[in-house]
């Protein structure tokens, strides 16, 4: 799957190229490739699909991947407000954040390994548990556990 020269997601049974899981730890140039095959398979989900049918993902990966790479390496590249968006989507429940995140770890497995992989999953629980308390919403899990980041590079410091 990737992003095409004229801005579709395109689906491929095998990753190739730029695209390829590298098995390596998550770098800030492996986000966004990554964003896209997890998009790409939002796209193609029931439960999920309908809330980002609207979204011009070309247009919308370099924001998201900013997103990540402010969290994950400390980029400082994003600026705004990631929940807000949230808030006009109606009908959200427990279902379609457990969904995302079980998508998102599937991506990040089958992509890369390594402290960072592991950090992203971890936040991607962290940011599901708070957009859905902010929400109303029952949470789907509780909190996730400092045992959720065992293996994961710490917050707030970089490696060596």
């Amino acid at each position: 799957m990737f992003l095409s020269g004229k801005g579709l997601l395109v689906l491929t049974t095998e990753p190739t190229g730029l695209h390829a899981p590298t098995r390596d730890d998550l770098t800030e140039d492996a986000i966004p490739p990554l964003l896209v095959d997890f998009y790409d398979t939002i796209a193609a989900d029931p439960l999920l699909a309908p809330y980002f049918a609207h979204v011009d993902m070309r247009e919308h990966i370099p924001r998201i991947a900013d997103f990540w790479s402010t969290i994950i390496f400390h980029s400082g590249r994003y600026t705004g407000n990631a929940f807000r968006p949230h808030l006009a989507m109606p009908g959200l429940t427990g279902a379609h954040f457990a969904r995302w995140v079980g998508t998102l770890e599937q991506t990040v497995d089958a992509r890369v390994v390594g402290p960072r992989a592991e950090a992203m999953k971890a936040l991607g629980h962290r940011i599901a548990y708070s957009m859905q308390v902010r929400l109303g919403l029952q949470p789907f899990e509780p909190y996730p556990s400092a045992e959720a980041f065992a293996g994961a590079v710490p917050l707030g410091r970089k490696e060596p």
